[in-house]
């Protein structure tokens, strides 16, 4: 398998060089899948980056900043664009550029590739880079009472600064005509959620523009997590969003493991599939749930949230967690599968199909019902493309892309993922299922049943054909000093992807997270124009976004 990767790696550095021999410090194979490609200024960034885009078809994954002022082999800032190819190759392309102190600013690529313009205002606000070309100069996490010289992804600013305040004002996009209306709505809301401000431009009930603003409870956690040991920055990982705790942890695992080149067990590999299909059930069942709720449904979403319920009891039983904290650990897992957990898991899988199954066949026989999904908050497939969207959004709306697929980890890679246990027939089927999807909350809702259906299958496969063997390997005296790598998983809500460097004394020395919700948020504001107001609930619940997964 090290040997086809190469090869494959091999083929993508020959075309880069072939074209930019001239703009290249070096190429570099890392961590098996992983070709990291040095510009010799930042310059080229833009010429290389779009020929990886549109002529690689590399998908923007996330854009790394990191402050290596401090560290001897490097001098200034460093970025690093990931570029994820999805064809089935398991590559990813890692463009590094330096950017030296004086002037502190870098090419944009935000026109060219529309997905990077969030990473870009990111780096400007919490390093001072300017991305010189992008067109929304607003800063984007840091809101507007925050001083305009303090930049606190620095190496040189203490986590426990106190900041002050300096009063000024964010300026939303104004749409003026005859009869528009605006209707801000937020930040507080009225349900128990985490706070998001929506100003809607409204025509009579017609949306004719939305623009979204959060990271109103930014956390710090890429900056709580400099210089913490490994151990504490794995807890803090399963709380960057609670209901993803199991992606972002293996995410999290998977990059050290890189690092320290150590392959875990197949008993732990088999154990972080079974826990990470758990938690794609309970979830889809609650957002399934959410969007019966938002269409007008109380039957659905109450029977649906009973499956939910019988979930989360069994990820008690079997971890000690309903959100399932503590089921991974560095370089393994730290919950063994027992022959009793076995029954439990099988019984209630069972159990929650066979419900799953009925309930399903009744809403897809209500017209009231599936009419109110059909053509509500699309999302073209165009559109899916050029923001980056991931996991159901983007499957939605036939982007064919799934991490366990494209870029295995686990036990993924002796799984068929989204083909499990079909016929050739069924296969055919789910690709012309594929092609025929508009990107609409009726295919979101159908996504999600069909994931839900082969999530269930997965776990009955590994279960059925569980090792037995030890559930950690040590990674002790395997990291060194400013090596780094990526780690991933798809969790229910699509790609996660955290790239981390060590620093010395096996502490972190830079932590950065790219959530599935920091791609998809954008999209809302695609997905209702044209829709009316009241219809925004029922698409914001089908896209699932999560607050506390973007307000990092």
């Amino acid at each position: 398998m090290s040997t086809d990767k190469n090869r494959k790696t091999a083929e993508y550095t020959e075309k880069i060089v072939r074209k930019f021999a001239d703009h290249l410090q070096s190429t570099k194979e890392i961590n098996l899948n992983e070709l990291v490609i040095n510009l010799d200024n930042s310059a080229s960034i833009p010429s290389v980056c779009l020929f990886i885009y549109s002529e690689l078809h590399g998908r923007l994954s996330t854009v790394v900043c990191t402050d290596e002022r401090f560290n001897a082999s490097r001098s200034g800032f460093v970025l690093r664009y990931v570029f994820s190819i999805d064809n089935g190759d398991d590559v990813f392309i890692i463009v590094t550029a330096n950017i030296q102190e004086p002037g502190k600013s870098f090419p944009s690529i935000a026109l060219q590739i529309p997905a990077a313009l969030l990473y870009e205002r990111e780096i400007k606000d919490m390093f001072g880079l300017v991305p010189e070309g992008n067109p929304d100069s607003r800063s984007l996490v840091l809101h507007q009472d925050w001083p305009k010289k303090i930049f606190p992804l620095r190496r040189d600013f203490n986590v426990d600064t106190k900041v002050g305040r300096e009063p000024n004002d964010y300026l939303f996009t104004r749409v003026e005509g005859e009869g528009v209306c605006e209707i801000p709505v937020g930040p507080v809301h009225a349900g128990i959620i985490e706070p998001g401000h929506f100003r809607f431009s409204i025509l009579g009930e017609h949306i004719v523009n939305l623009e979204t603003r959060l990271f109103y409870t930014h956390k710090g956690i890429e900056k709580l997590a400099e210089n913490m040991n490994l151990d504490e920055a794995l807890l803090l990982s399963e709380r960057i969003s609670g209901d993803e705790s199991v992606a972002n942890s293996i995410a999290f695992c998977q990059a050290l493991e890189r690092i320290a080149e150590v392959n875990i067990t197949r008993k732990a590999e088999q154990t972080r599939t079974v826990f990470a299909e758990l938690e794609r059930i309970y979830n889809h069942l609650g957002t399934l749930a959410g969007i019966s709720t938002d269409a007008g449904f109380a039957f659905g979403s109450a029977r649906l949230n009973i499956l939910k319920e019988k979930m989360m009891c069994l990820n008690e039983q079997i971890s000690g967690s309903r959100l399932l904290f503590g089921v991974n650990r560095l370089g393994g897992v730290g919950v063994d599968l027992t022959e009793q957990h076995y029954v439990n898991i099988i019984k209630t899988l069972n159990q929650v199909q066979v419900s799953f199954e009925l309930l399903i066949s009744f809403l897809r026989g209500k017209s009231s019902f599936i009419d109110r999904l059909r053509n509500t908050g699309v999302i073209p497939i165009k559109t899916a493309k050029e923001l980056g969207v991931v996991g159901v959004s983007a499957r939605c709306a036939g982007l064919d892309i799934d991490t366990r697929r494209n870029h295995p980890y686990a036990d993924y890679s002796k799984l068929k993922v989204d083909q499990h246990h079909k016929t050739p027939r069924d296969v055919t089927r789910y690709k012309v299922e594929m092609q025929n999807r508009v990107g609409d909350a009726l295919s979101r809702f159908e996504v999600r049943i069909e994931d839900v259906k082969d999530s269930i299958n997965i776990v009955n496969t590994v279960l059925n054909n569980l090792s037995n063997g030890d559930l950690r390997v040590s990674l002790d005296g395997k990291l060194k000093p400013f090596e780094y790598a990526l780690g991933y998983a798809e969790s229910h809500r699509g790609q996660t992807i955290h790239w981390i460097m060590i620093g010395e004394d096996e502490q972190i020395f830079r932590y950065k997270i790219r959530t599935a919700s920091f791609c998809n948020w954008p999209v809302i504001e695609q997905a209702v124009l044209n829709d009316i107001v009241p219809d925004f609930p029922l698409v914001n619940k089908s896209l699932d976004l999560s607050y506390s997964g973007n307000d990092l």
